[in-house]
């Protein structure tokens, strides 16, 4: 496995040092001094960075990995927040403070945030295409701060915070899924794609800030054990979505909470209630059933996943994708 470390900042001068590293330990090739092109031994692409306005600067990765890579993002001194993007065609993951998150916007979890003060790691699939762009954002263009030991957001709510991770996970909206499949078709040696991306790097932040300033506080502090454990029971959903619904309070039981914080540390953490979570990956495996070619009729896919009714499986299909089963369901040629 290979394993690489290096800072962000919001000059250029983070990504000359990576080069270097990469130049030096693997062969890689810096090209017009954005492009780092990986050498064909370890992967297909490479990472293509600009700065493109103060305070905001963006790198995009499109590689299919060879072998097994690790990339470690350092903390460093530059106050900043990193807002990751990851429209890869297969799961990637991320670690924070020792626990492993997917992230990918196959499982509506494509989007992370996290603060450049804390660690994390990036471990992206291997034979697969990793697709993914962060912004790095100067924190005081968002409309969130940290002060005094707690997080305000833009109506001046104060949320608790302390020693813990500063991140959070969210689906990608569709406008900004129609921008990611815009730019995924592009090539970073097209002479325009720089001057491209700043605007996707513009376009994604407006969305972004837009988006959560008219919400609930998205920023949250969730202590290291808790978050393993609700990592713990967002597993056991995965694990189980050809089943019904547990029950908050299996679940709740399951993390040894009350029910109350339960249902409120998932939801901070995840976005989503419990239930709702749980409706959406079954929904997104249901889609990818719908195409598999193995099953004689979307009623053999109801059942499979545990609908009685082929009418009420429909119409959670449709409130998801905005279609019907059927019109995503290829039959059985064997």
């Amino acid at each position: 496995m290979i394993e690489i470390s290096h800072t962000y900042s919001l000059s250029s001068v983070w990504q000359k040092q990576l080069a270097k590293v990469l130049i030096e330990q693997i062969g890689a090739k810096l090209i017009e001094d954005n492009f780092l092109q990986m050498p064909e031994k370890v992967a297909d692409g490479g990472f293509f960075y600009t700065e493109v306005v103060p305070g905001l600067s963006v790198v995009i990765w499109d590689l299919i990995f060879k072998e097994a890579f690790l990339v470690h993002r350092l903390k460093s001194d530059d106050d900043l927040y990193i807002i990751h993007y990851d429209f890869s065609d297969e799961m990637n993951l991320i670690h924070v403070e020792g626990i492993k998150h997917k992230i990918g916007y196959k499982a509506n979890l494509g989007l992370g945030v996290f603060d450049n003060a804390v660690d994390n790691v990036f471990q992206p699939v291997v034979g697969e295409r990793v697709f993914a762009m962060r912004l790095l954002v100067a924190k005081d263009l968002l409309k969130f701060s940290v002060v005094n030991g707690s997080i305000r957001d833009s109506n001046k709510r104060k949320i608790k915070a302390g020693k813990n991770t500063l991140f959070f996970y969210d689906h990608i909206d569709s406008e900004s899924k129609v921008i990611m499949h815009a730019i995924k078709s592009k090539s970073f040696l097209d002479p325009a794609f720089e001057i491209y991306l700043r605007g996707v790097a513009l376009r994604l932040l407006a969305i972004f800030i837009d988006r959560y300033s008219t919400q609930a506080p998205m920023l949250h502090h969730i202590p290291e054990k808790e978050a393993e454990t609700l990592n713990h029971t967002k597993e056991y959903l995965l694990n189980n979505l050809f089943t019904g619904f547990p029950g908050v309070e299996f679940l709740a039981n399951f993390a040894g909470m009350s029910v109350s914080k339960y249902m409120s540390l998932f939801k901070k953490m995840f976005i989503e209630t419990p239930n709702n979570f749980f409706v959406r990956e079954k929904m997104i495996l249901a889609n990818e059933l719908l195409k598999s070619g193995k099953f004689d009729s979307v009623i053999d896919i109801s059942h499979q996943l545990n609908y009685v009714k082929i009418s009420y499986f429909t119409s959670i299909y449709f409130q998801q994708f905005g279609r019907k089963p059927v019109d995503d369901f290829i039959k059985a040629t064997f």
